[in-house]
């Protein structure tokens, strides 16, 4: 029979929360010394998968604690692990997958997508800032998309993103604000262009999905 242990559920909801502070994965992965990159990797592939954690937090702290090059790396392994699992996950249980781990609202709003293939407006999705690239891994495991296209689109669209975060942890790390501000300021501003206008780059988006769609119809 199972039985409440009222301190365990404690400390496995510390654990749980710390997930949000920056500076406590800070000192939770830099505990495990050597093992360190292996500990940040496997925390990168459980944002992808499961947990709702800011991927650009992790990325920050990648590049702070083990500088733009390495940092970088790291989370590409673990970002290209966790986004082929999430792909996998939805492949292999469909739906149950994705409604598991993606919200309703994003589901409806990239629904689109299921069904088709869409090389080119996925790789885009991947590039925009801000975009939740994590749920759009289980929203192109429900296409024909092949495993090998995935991979690379995903792998592609997420290196100007992963990069920009690891150069500010980097440059943090190293006290150069200025250079830290610049790159803030810049990936502020793209952030805040998609807020402002991510109604009218859904619309272009679908709006080209039909046009795409339309044009292949037209050729059969």
């Amino acid at each position: 029979m199972y039985h409440y242990d009222s301190q365990l559920w404690a400390q496995a909801g510390r654990i749980y929360n710390s997930l949000y502070s920056r500076y406590r994965l800070k000192r939770i992965l830099l505990s495990y010394g050597a093992y360190s990159p292996l500990a940040y990797i496997l925390l990168q592939i459980v944002q992808v998968i499961v947990a709702p954690i800011p991927g650009g937090a992790i990325e920050f702290l990648g590049g702070y604690l083990f500088g733009a090059n390495a940092g970088f790396i790291y989370s590409m392994i673990g970002l290209i692990i966790g986004a082929a699992g999430a792909f996998g996950l939805a492949r292999i249980f469909e739906r149950v997958a994705v409604e598991k781990f993606v919200s309703p609202q994003t589901r409806k709003k990239f629904d689109y997508l299921v069904g088709h293939e869409g090389v080119i407006l996925s790789f885009l999705l991947f590039l925009i800032p801000g975009f939740p690239k994590d749920a759009l891994c289980y929203i192109l495991g429900l296409t024909p998309m092949h495993w090998g296209i995935f991979l690379v689109i995903s792998t592609i669209g997420r290196i100007p993103g992963t990069l920009m975060a690891c150069l500010q942890g980097a440059k943090a790390f190293d006290h150069q604000y200025k250079t830290l501000i610049i790159l803030s300021g810049a990936s502020a501003l793209m952030l805040l262009a998609f807020y402002v206008y991510h109604d009218e780059i859904h619309h272009l988006i679908k709006k080209l999905k039909k046009t795409k769609g339309g044009v292949t119809d037209e050729g059969r």
